[in-house]
């Protein structure tokens, strides 16, 4: 008899939980339930390896079933002991492939220790299930019936937007691998941010998965990740325990704060950075006559500021006034726009006029100039009680 087989019949598995954490609620939100196998000598055997022999034998649908079983029993002491905690469980692909409504996965076991539907997510790797109609069938059933569903693992592999509109997920799951060391990784930053903003638009909340370092949760929070699940707040084990989780969120804002500080920072040394540019323009450019060739002027000055990437000046009717000061490179496609250019729906220029303290520091941006990550500095000048808009793009 193989290794899996006799685990299966002598039910020689366990199941560790991995606690949820509300970084804004300040609770402890939820476990997700993870099998282990137990080998004849004691030690336990990980769920990857479990599944894969599984899979070899065939047994992977039975090993599933057995896990949820497994987990709502582990779960119904935690339950009790707070019956606002949610359990996370996942499902075998090949359950919801061939799903068919009326054939109810849990066998009434839910309903027998009392636990409600809604305390159960039901998560699914929507990437690995073939058949979109028994998947969309699957969702509305258990919807219907009460249960959360949770996207699992987004963001990676085939993930597919267009089947958001399918699961309608109440939860929507970061894979790991965008976290791990996202405070090195611009592309992986504005990706959890875009999942982010994504989630609340669409009504579902966004979950950090993996994170296992303070910088990490962090970013998680700072991107608007309202759920956060690693092994920074706590590992799987049988018997979970958070009673430190509040402490760990105080720590995560405090660490926040500071971020939030250092930014705040930054934006400020550009800002002070820009009103002594607009201060040397405005004392340089003196009358109407003076504006034409204000590059000319201000290039001296600016080839002296390393952080520049261009300078540009719009008048009242959102045309650029002469060519945009150029101090580095292009890239591929992009250039910079010319003498007579529109930028009436430029958001540094709306945003400025619009502005009570006359100047504007847009967040960052890819230039159309130049390609480069940069950010947007604009202030309103008065000259000859005509008004202009001088930007100054600073690289970020």
């Amino acid at each position: 008899m193989s290794r899996i087989k006799e685990i299966l019949e002598n039910r020689r598995l366990i199941i560790h939980f991995q606690p949820i954490i509300s970084v804004r609620g300040r609770t402890f939100f939820g476990v997700e339930a993870l099998i282990r196998g137990i080998s004849s000598d004691g030690t336990l055997i990980p769920p990857g390896l479990l599944f894969d022999e599984a899979a070899e034998e065939g047994l992977n649908v039975e090993l599933d079933r057995l896990a949820r079983h497994l987990a709502i029993e582990s779960f119904f002491p935690l339950w009790q002991e707070n019956k606002r905690l949610l359990l996370f469980v996942n499902f075998e692909s090949k359950l919801i492939d061939s799903f068919e409504p009326g054939s109810y996965l849990f066998d009434g076991l839910l309903s027998r220790h009392g636990i409600p539907f809604s305390n159960i997510v039901l998560e699914i790797k929507e990437d690995e299930i073939h058949d979109t109609e028994k998947l969309e069938a699957f969702c509305t059933h258990y919807r219907n019936l009460g249960f959360n569903i949770a996207l699992d693992d987004f963001g990676i592999g085939s993930s597919s937007f267009d089947r958001l509109g399918v699961v309608r997920p109440n939860i929507i799951k970061i894979d790991r691998s965008l976290m791990s060391n996202i405070g090195s990784n611009h592309i992986h930053q504005e990706i959890v941010h875009a999942i982010c903003r994504m989630s609340t638009n669409i009504g579902a909340i966004a979950l950090a998965e993996g994170v296992e370092e303070l910088e990490e949760a962090g970013f998680a929070k700072h991107a608007g990740a309202t759920l956060i699940q690693g092994f920074w707040f706590s590992r799987p084990s049988a018997n979970p325990v958070c009673d430190n989780f509040r402490g760990q969120i105080d720590l995560l804002k405090s660490y926040c704060d500071r971020l939030h500080a250092d930014t705040h920072a930054y934006n400020e040394a550009l800002r002070h950075q820009g009103e002594s540019l607009c201060q040397i323009f405005q004392e340089s450019i003196a009358s109407l006559n003076d504006i034409s060739g204000w590059e000319h002027t201000l290039r001296p000055i600016a080839d002296a500021v390393s952080n520049i990437e261009t300078l540009y000046l719009i008048n009242a009717s959102a045309r650029q006034v002469g060519p945009t000061l150029l101090l580095g490179n292009t890239r591929s496609f992009f250039e910079p726009m010319e003498h007579g250019s529109d930028h009436s729906r430029k958001e540094y220029y709306v945003r400025t006029l619009d502005s009570m303290n006359q100047y504007y520091l847009t967040g960052n941006y890819v230039s159309l100039a130049t390609g480069n990550l940069c950010c947007t500095y604009a202030r309103k000048i008065e000259i000859e009680d005509q008004s202009f808009v001088l930007c100054i793009d600073f690289i970020r």
